[in-house]
C-alpha cells in the first residue's frame, strides 16, 4: 500500500538547468565503466542505472567543454548512487558492525595508504580507480578538504545505519544534521571545484556566508529528496527522512509533513539567497587578491548551479517512480561492499565498537 501526496513546486530564483552539448555520450560510457568494475553485473541493475538519469550531472558543470572531466564528475557520482543503494536498500545499512570496517577500507584508498592490499570488493575496486583519475590531477589542499568531506559522509552513514538496524526513530534535529552529511553536497561542490580548475580559500570557505551557502544548498538538496522519495521510503519503513521523522515526532498526516517540509526549504532559498548577496562585501573586505576573489565567485556560481541542477534532476530521473509494489527489491541488490560474504544478510542490530573508525 502506498501514501498519496502532492509535492508542491519548490520556487528557486536560479535558471532553469539546460542540456549540455556533451551529455549524451555520459551515461553509455559510464555504464560500460560500472561494467567494467562489477558495479553492474545484471540487466536488472543497468536498467536501474538508467532511470537514475546521471548524464544530468552534466547540469553541475554548464560551461565545462572537456569530455574526460565530466565523465570523472559522472563516474563518481555514480560511484555514490552505487553507494547509496547498498546503503539504503541493500544488506550494508542492516549491518553497521561489518559496515564500518569497509568505509575504513574506502579511507584508506583516498590515504593513499602504503601497502593496501589488491581491491576486495567491487566498490573498493572502483573507487581505487576514481582516486587514481582524481589525485594525480589535484594539489594537496583539494585532497585534504575531499579527503575529510568524505569521511564525515562516512561517519553520518554510519549514525544512520545504527539507527537503520536498531530501528531507533530519529529526533528531528539528529535527521536534519544527518541528511546535510549523508547528501554527497560537500562532496559534489568538491569535484565541481577540481573539474573547473577552481580553489576556494579557506579565508572565504570557511566565513560564515560561505558555509551559510554551503550548508542551506546541502538542505535545499536533501529535503527535495526527501519529498520526492517520501512514498518509496515510507513504505518500507526508512527512518533518514526528513517528511517522515515530522510525521512520527509531531503527529502530522502525510501531506502536512510534506507541506512542513516545502515550507522549510523556503527558509532555506531564503537563506542561500542572502549568503550569496553577503559574499561579494565579505571577498572585499578580505582585500584578496583577484585569483582568489575568482574563486569565490565560481564557488556561489557553482553552488547555484548545485541547487538548481538538483531540483531539475529529480523532476526529470525515473529514480523514485514505483509500481504497485514499492518493496519489491527492497534488499535484493547485489552485495558490492562484501557484507554478505562476510556476515550473512540478517538485521542483527550489531553496532560497532568504539575506535573502529580510523582518524586521519
Amino acid at each position: 500500500m502506498t501514501t498519496d501526496i502532492t509535492i508542491p513546486r519548490i520556487d528557486l530564483p536560479f535558471a532553469v538547468s539546460q542540456e549540455h552539448p556533451l551529455q549524451d555520450g555520459l551515461y553509455p560510457a559510464t555504464l560500460e565503466w560500472a561494467r567494467r568494475f562489477g558495479l553492474v553485473t545484471r540487466e536488472a541493475a543497468a536498467e536501474r542505472l538508467r532511470r537514475y538519469r546521471l548524464e544530468l550531472c552534466s547540469y553541475y558543470a554548464p560551461t565545462v567543454d572537456s569530455g574526460p572531466a565530466l565523465q570523472l564528475l559522472t563516474d563518481w557520482i555514480t560511484w555514490a548512487v552505487v553507494f547509496e543503494d547498498q546503503i539504503d536498500e541493500a544488506t550494508a545499512g542492516l549491518r553497521p558492525d561489518l559496515l564500518a570496517p569497509v568505509l575504513d577500507e574506502f579511507r584508506a584508498i583516498l590515504r593513499d595508504d602504503p601497502g593496501m592490499p589488491a581491491p576486495s570488493n567491487p566498490a573498493m575496486a572502483a573507487l581505487a580507480d576514481l582516486w587514481q583519475r582524481t589525485a594525480a590531477d589535484s594539489g594537496p589542499r583539494w585532497r585534504q578538504r575531499f579527503y575529510d568531506h568524505v569521511s564525515d559522509q562516512f561517519r553520518a552513514e554510519l549514525r544512520a545505519s545504527i539507527h537503520r538496524a536498531t530501528r531507533t526513530p530519529m529526533d528531528i534535529a539528529t535527521c536534519i544534521e544527518l541528511r546535510a552529511k549523508t547528501g554527497w553536497v560537500t562532496f559534489t561542490h568538491d569535484l565541481q571545484h577540481h573539474i573547473h580548475r577552481v580553489w576556494v580559500p579557506d579565508t572565504v570557505y570557511c566565513s560564515t556566508p560561505y558555509q551559510t551557502l554551503l550548508w542551506s544548498a546541502a538542505d535545499i538538496l536533501m529535503w527535495t529528496n526527501d519529498l520526492f522519495s517520501y512514498t518509496r521510503e515510507s513504505a518500507f519503513g526508512e527512518l533518514n527522512n526528513l517528511a517522515i521523522v515530522l510525521q512520527t515526532e509531531q503527529g502530522l498526516a502525510p501531506q502536512q509533513a510534506v507541506n512542513r517540509v516545502h515550507a522549510m526549504i523556503d527558509d532555506r532559498v531564503a537563506d542561500f539567497v542572502k549568503a550569496g548577496r553577503a559574499l561579494p562585501d565579505l571577498v572585499r573586505s578580505l582585500r584578496l587578491p583577484p585569483d582568489a576573489a575568482r574563486g569565490a565567485e565560481h564557488g556561489l556560481t557553482h553552488l547555484r548551479t548545485l541547487v538548481r541542477g538538483s531540483y531539475d534532476w529529480h523532476l526529470s530521473c525515473e529514480r523514485y517512480q514505483h509500481g504497485p509494489d514499492i518493496t519489491a527489491n527492497l534488499h535484493t541488490l547485489d552485495d558490492l561492499f562484501g557484507i554478505t560474504q562476510a556476515g550473512g544478510d540478517a538485521n542483527t542490530g550489531c553496532v560497532p565498537e568504539e575506535g573502529t573508525e580510523q582518524a586521519k
